[in-house]
């Protein structure tokens, strides 16, 4: 977390929803539902998130999504489908799109590379 001018009761709120959103990566995260879960208004919300995490609310929950697609890419045999649906994709092609975006390689592409180094 970023060192921040906000309260610390609303840094822990923040904390709170950083951690919610680990424990439900794989549901639809809408901002209206992390504004719900906060009790802040929706601007109040958006700028201590960007304040206490350094990104708005739906670029944090795309990040940690990328960050964790390559984890499974590498650490598990399943399939780009199967890890697009459990990150919360309704499609592969938007999730192998996001995940170029990030990473300049394909999912299948950058699991080939890391098991090719990983020999």
């Amino acid at each position: 977390m970023k060192n921040t001018h906000a309260s610390y009761a609303t840094r822990m709120v923040i904390q709170d929803i950083l951690e919610w959103i680990e424990f439900n990566i794989s549901k639809p995260l809408s901002l209206h539902t992390l504004v719900e879960k906060s009790g802040y208004s929706m601007g109040y919300f958006q700028k201590c998130f960007r304040e206490i995490s350094g990104m708005s609310p739906a670029t944090y929950v795309r990040y940690r999504r990328m960050v964790i697609a390559k984890d499974l890419l590498t650490e598990t045999n399943s399939t780009i489908d199967e890890i697009s649906m459990y990150l919360g994709y309704h499609r592969q092609s938007t999730f192998c799109r996001t995940f170029r975006e990030y990473y300049h390689l394909t999912p299948v592409q950058y699991r080939k590379k890391t098991s090719i180094e990983a020999i």
